[in-house]
C-alpha cells in the first residue's frame, strides 16, 4: 500500500469516527428509551456503542478501560456525567443476571471511578443511596452497591461543608481532608463519613432553597470548623487518634 492510499484510509477513518461522535447523544438517548421500555438487550448494545465511540477516540479497545483522566475536567463535565450514568445503567441491566456478574462489577466500578471528585459527585452518590434504600431487600448485589457508595465517600477529596465555607484550597479545608483520611482508620469511621456526606449534601441542597440557611450557613459553621481543624493538629487529638486506630486494628484482627 502506498503513502497516498494510507493517507486516504486514515482520512476516511477519521471522518467515520467524527460521524459516530456526532451521533453519540442520539445513541445514548435510544439506549435510555430501550432501558425504560425494559428492552435490556437493545439498551446494553446501544450503551456499549456509545462507550465504544469514546474508546475509539482514546485508542483503546475495552470500553471498561475509559478513565476520567482522558477528559478535560472543565470542558467535558457534561460528557463525563453522561458516561457515568451509562455505566450505572449497564450495572443495573447486569445486576440480576447470575452469569453477568463480572460485567456488573466492571460497570459499577466505572460508575464509581467517574463519580469520585467530580462536580456531580453528590448527584451520583445520592442516586446510588436512594437506589440502595429502595432495593435493599430485593437486590442480590446489595453488598457490592453499599461498597460502591462507601468508595465514593472514602476516596473523595471533597469536604462539602468546609469547601462551601472556605473554598477547596483553603488550609482549613485541606486540614479537614487530612482528618478524614485519619477517620477512615477509626472504629465506625467509615460509617461516620457516610453519615457526614449524606447530611452535608442535604444541607447544601437546602441552602439553595431556604433563605435562612443561605443567610446563616457560613456564619454558623465557619468558626466551629476553623476551631475543629486547629484541634486536629494538637497532641491530645493525635494521641486519641493513635489509640482509636490501634483499637480498630485490634478489633479487625479478631
Amino acid at each position: 500500500m502506498n503513502t497516498s492510499e494510507e493517507s486516504k484510509q486514515k482520512k476516511q477513518k477519521k471522518l467515520a469516527l467524527q460521524k459516530k461522535y456526532e451521533q453519540r447523544i442520539t445513541i445514548a438517548r435510544q439506549a435510555r428509551e430501550a432501558f425504560f421500555a425494559k428492552d435490556y438487550i437493545t439498551a446494553s448494545k446501544k450503551y456499549n456503542d456509545f462507550l465504544a465511540v469514546h474508546a475509539e477516540l482514546n485508542e483503546i479497545e475495552d470500553v471498561y478501560k475509559l478513565s476520567p483522566a482522558m477528559f478535560d475536567p472543565k470542558k467535558n463535565v457534561a460528557e463525563m456525567l453522561l458516561i457515568s450514568h451509562v455505566y450505572w445503567e449497564l450495572a443495573r441491566i447486569h445486576e440480576m443476571a447470575p452469569k453477568l456478574q463480572g460485567t456488573f462489577q466492571k460497570a459499577l466500578s466505572q460508575f464509581v471511578k467517574f463519580s469520585i471528585n467530580q462536580p456531580y459527585q453528590v448527584l451520583n452518590s445520592e442516586m446510588l443511596r436512594k437506589y440502595i434504600k429502595k432495593n435493599k431487600r430485593t437486590s442480590v448485589q446489595i453488598g457490592s452497591l453499599n461498597t460502591a457508595l462507601s468508595q465514593i465517600h472514602i476516596q473523595s477529596k471533597k469536604c462539602f461543608i468546609a469547601t462551601e465555607c472556605f473554598g477547596s484550597d483553603h488550609p482549613v479545608t485541606k486540614q479537614l481532608r487530612v482528618f478524614k483520611e485519619d477517620l477512615i482508620r477509626w472504629p465506625f469511621g467509615v460509617k461516620f463519613i457516610e453519615f457526614y456526606y449524606n447530611c452535608s449534601s442535604q444541607l447544601i441542597n437546602k441552602k439553595k432553597t431556604n433563605s435562612f440557611i443561605a443567610t446563616n450557613f457560613i456564619l454558623l459553621l465557619k468558626t466551629p470548623l476553623r476551631l475543629f481543624a486547629k484541634f486536629t493538629k494538637t497532641s491530645i487529638f493525635k494521641r486519641c487518634s493513635y489509640y482509636l486506630k490501634l483499637l480498630q486494628k485490634n478489633g479487625s484482627s479478631h
